[in-house]
Parts: structure tokens; sequence; C-alpha cells
């Protein structure tokens, strides 16, 4: 089961730019939400203390994704290292938004759907499905794991809604319980992300509404 090596060396180029454009567009998303703050706290001059805790957080946050945006030779190295001299390979489980992967039938990870991609390996059995992890806080959301194909099965609840039967509309989904509870990862995670998620979005609409009302 020798193959991990050349997988990791021919699909390097492709994962390192799924790595880079995830934390480029979470650091794009942030700068722009910083830039509103702080427009916002020049020309208005009001709530300056919660503004510069928000702008503080914010700046820390842009530092630790480019952090983040520079590891990638150590975490894919990380990724090859357990999968030498034999590839792992877990159990995947696919849910409505994410694959769900499983050693011994014990949960890891959820990695979310959207963005993975799942790669041809060197030995036809097996797939190599790299994408992030779905929940909102994680110290490293890259996931790159080796699993056969043939042995994909489906969330209960998921193979339900792909066979019509589910109450709840298509487009609703995704606020299901279900789906916020595999983007938290965990009751403190789903606490913590959408709180602060929720507070800055809150601010951020309120700036901008201000902004109009000045121009119009």
């Amino acid at each position: 089961m020798d193959f991990a090596n050349q997988d990791f060396s021919y699909y390097e180029r492709t994962i390192a730019l799924m790595y880079r454009k995830f934390f480029m567009k979470r650091i794009v998303l942030t700068v722009i939400a910083l830039l509103i703050i702080v427009i916002y706290s020049f020309i208005f001059k009001d709530h300056l203390i919660v503004n510069s805790v928000i702008i503080v957080l914010l700046l820390g946050l842009v530092m630790l994704l480019f952090k983040k945006l520079q590891e990638f030779p150590e975490v894919y190295a990380n990724f090859l290292s357990q999968n030498e001299p034999d590839a792992q390979i877990i159990q995947i489980e696919e849910a409505e938004y994410t694959y769900n992967v499983k050693k011994d039938n014990v949960f890891l990870v959820a990695i979310n759907k959207k963005g993975a991609r799942n790669l041809p390996a060197n030995n036809k059995q097996y797939t190599l499905l790299v994408g992030f992890a779905k929940n909102f806080f994680t110290m490293q959301p890259l996931a790159i794991y080796y699993y056969d194909m043939l042995e994909l099965t489906y969330e209960e609840k998921f193979r339900l809604k792909r066979n019509g039967y589910s109450n709840v509309p298509r487009f609703l989904r995704r606020f299901t319980w279900t789906n916020l509870k595999a983007t938290a990862g965990n009751g403190v995670n789903f606490v913590l992300g959408n709180l602060f998620f929720l507070f800055i979005l809150y601010r951020l609409l309120r700036y901008l509404w201000r902004f109009l009302q000045m121009l119009f």
C-alpha cells in the first residue's frame, strides 16, 4: 500500500491551491469587515470602545489566518507521514452537507461537502478525499483521507431525503438542527461561533445602514 507518496507528490499543487483559497477567502472577508468598522468609527465617532475591541479581535484573526496560510508545507507533510509506510484507510458516511469521517466506527471529523474533492489514488481501489472541517473553530481545518468508495455509506436521514422522504423544504435544510450541529462541531463551538458571528454581522449591518442614511 505504499502509494501515498506518489499521490501526495502528484496532488500537492492542487491541494495547496485549495488550502490557499480557503484561507484567502476568510482573510478578505475579515479585512472587509475590519475596514467597515474602522471607517465607521472614524466618521461617526461612536461605539468607540466596542469597536476598538472588535478591531483588535479582527486584527488578531487576520494574523492567525495568515499564520495558518503559511503552515501548509508542515501540515501537508504531517498528513503524508500519517500514511507512510501504509496508507490509513478510513470509513466515509455521506450526509447532506458533510462527509463524516470514521475510523473503526468511531467518528473523527465532519468534512464540509462544499469545496471538497475526491481525487483518484494511484491505487485504483481507493479515493483521496480532500476538504475542510465544517465546525467553526479548529486549529487546522484541512482534512486528507483515503477511503474505499465502494464502502461509502449514507447517513439515514440523508438517505431518506435522497429518496424523497423529507418534510423539510430543500431551501430550509441548511438551517436544520443537524446541519447547524455539524457546523458547530460541539455545543461550546456552536454557542461561541454563532454569538461571535451574529454580533459582528449585527454591527456591520447597523453601520452599513448608517452609511446609507448618510448618503441618501
